[in-house]
């Protein structure tokens, strides 16, 4: 962060810890372990960073996901995946948010780099799923 603002002090970051739990662990913990482990490191970070910083944000998806005041609601029956309908609540939070703070300006440069993308860009969550089968 230090070395890209540098070249652009104007720069601002925006962070986040996936809700998606982990597939599988390279450690001798279990997965629920190990998943709860590393969502635990990533917030910490994440909230000193944000807290530390002024130019930096936390966006809450892992907490409006996993939250219990939703029950499970954004989850596939697999409880792995999140689903539609959860992917366009945090979004839709996430842009509200983002011009709440930023300005329209904003949300339009997001929302034209998300257009920019190509379907060659997947999610390596669906590659493991499709090698799983």
């Amino acid at each position: 962060m230090v070395m890209m603002r540098s070249l652009n002090p104007n720069l601002r970051f925006i962070l986040t810890v996936s809700p998606v739990p982990l597939t599988a662990t390279n450690s001798s913990q279990h997965v629920v372990v190990a998943t709860m482990a590393s969502k635990s490191i990533l917030r910490a970070v994440t909230n000193q960073l944000a807290t530390g910083l002024e130019y930096v944000d936390y966006f809450p998806s892992y907490e409006i996901i996993n939250s219990p005041i939703f029950k499970g609601a954004f989850f596939e029956p697999n409880q792995r995946n999140v689903n539609r309908y959860g992917v366009n609540f945090v979004m839709d939070n996430f842009f509200k948010c983002l011009v709440g703070k930023f300005g329209e300006y904003a949300k339009q440069n997001a929302l034209r780099h998300l257009s920019m993308q190509t379907v060659d860009e997947i999610c390596e969550d669906e590659l493991l799923e499709a090698f799983g089968k």
